[in-house]
């Protein structure tokens, strides 16, 4: 067998391939004889009918299916041969092949990027950190009330904070517009959830009372064909109700999945709760920087299989009740690429940092990391022995405590200094 290696690119390559025609002709041979064990050839008994009968009847898918061997098998040991990596399924140009004549293909794929100890110079970088304070609890406590919250009807004008169950009917130049028609729809003022302007115009209106509100839609407002056009909205207030939020005793502490009913025990939750998240979104920050300068110093060529591949990844993250069968645009799935790109480049970095600091992942920081994972479960025993028996799950716990000692790694020779942020302000940012 001949082989030759063209690089069309830093990451294609073209393998022309010769196989004998000794070669082929066993395959062919072989494929015959196959057949001719158990083909049902009328007159003869099931394996007795001549070869020359085989041939004449089998004889052309015979070739087919020898030759599909032959590149097969061919094509492993060649690029086995050259030590080269496909990222990519090979695309096979046979050509003609003549009778008693060599076979003869060109085979063209992606291959990985050569690889070179990464660059990495940082001289200092400023990591964000914060205290959880009681007003930060409070906080909390105050959006739990209110997820709870219980409207009563009353009689009178509109206030902050109210719901106000309307009707009402959009129209651009006197045109009603799509969806710009409901019925008995809730809106709590103040919350921002209409444009602007629609909610003020609600205020102090009474139960019965119908008005109609001049509005503007944003420049950047999701329909297009409304996009920065002026409005009107007329509206004809149903029912107003103003909050009650549930008041703080031992049963509402219990409702919250505090077995004691303790006020003390309920902040000590959600302080277990705030300092897990902050100590996620520290390391996630501080990461987020440190794997940026890695990227910028960086830069790599990557095979367009290996994006294809990370974005459908990202995609199926991201809507993962399409399933397989939903089909998407190439403009629906650019979208992912830029993130896939820097996703395969920063795995590509981090392997070969690995590789030659010889680092793996530390089985103490693991199960930590599991454990503090699976404590803000209800039964953290059952998630930690899902993850043990879940090998793709453990796998992907171990690369994120890998990534954490590659940071560490790169943070050696870099001065860290903390930025003091409240808890609000760092988790916002």
């Amino acid at each position: 067998m001949q082989v030759s290696v063209e690089a069309p690119s830093k990451l294609e390559r073209r393998l022309t391939v010769v196989v004998p025609v000794e070669q082929l002709n066993q395959a062919y041979d072989k494929r015959l004889g196959k057949i001719a064990k158990s083909a049902k050839v009328d007159g003869f008994r099931p394996g007795k009918a001549p070869l020359t009968v085989i041939q004449q009847r089998y004889g052309d898918s015979a070739r087919q299916e020898a030759l599909s061997d032959v590149i097969q098998s061919s094509l492993y040991a060649a690029i086995d041969k050259e030590k080269l990596q496909p990222v990519s399924t090979p695309t096979v140009e046979p050509k003609m092949v003549g009778p008693d004549q060599p076979l003869e293909y060109i085979a063209t794929f992606e291959v990985m990027p050569e690889m070179t100890a990464p660059q990495f110079n940082l001289s200092q970088v400023e990591k964000q950190v914060a205290e959880i304070t009681d007003a930060d609890l409070e906080k909390v406590i105050t959006h739990l009330r209110e997820q709870q919250t219980q409207w009563k009807t009353v009689n009178r004008p509109a206030q902050d904070k109210d719901q106000v169950v309307i009707d009402f009917r959009g129209s651009i130049d006197g045109i009603v517009f799509p969806g710009g028609e409901a019925h008995d729809y809730p809106v709590v003022i103040g919350s921002k959830t209409m444009i602007p302007g629609f909610e003020e115009g609600i205020l102090g209106m009474q139960p019965g009372e119908e008005k109609i509100i001049p509005v503007n839609f944003p420049e950047a407002y999701h329909a297009k064909e409304l996009a920065g056009k002026a409005a009107e909205f007329t509206i004809k207030a149903i029912r107003i109700s103003q909050p009650e939020l549930p008041v703080m005793d031992e049963a509402f502490i219990k409702r919250l999945g505090v077995k004691t009913g303790s006020l003390d025990d309920l902040h000590a939750e959600i302080r277990k709760n705030l300092e897990r998240e902050l100590d996620r979104v520290i390391k996630a920050k501080l990461k987020k920087q440190v794997f940026d300068a890695l990227l910028e110093q960086n830069p790599l060529d990557i095979p367009k299989a290996l994006i294809e591949r990370e974005a459908q990844r990202i995609h199926d993250q991201v809507h993962p009740h399409h399933g397989h069968e939903h089909s998407h645009t190439e403009a629906e799935m650019a979208t992912f690429d830029a993130a896939a790109k820097q996703n395969v480049v920063l795995g590509l970095l981090i392997s070969e940092i690995v590789k030659q600091h010889q680092i793996k992942a530390d089985k103490e920081r693991v199960k930590a990391f599991l454990t503090s994972l699976a404590s803000s479960y209800e039964n953290p025993a059952e998630v930690v022995n899902w993850y043990a028996n879940n090998k793709q799950a453990y796998a992907e716990i171990e690369m994120t405590v890998l990534e954490e000692q590659v940071l560490e790694k790169l943070l050696e020779n870099v001065q860290v200094t903390d930025k003091m942020l409240s808890y609000s302000e760092l988790i916002a940012a």
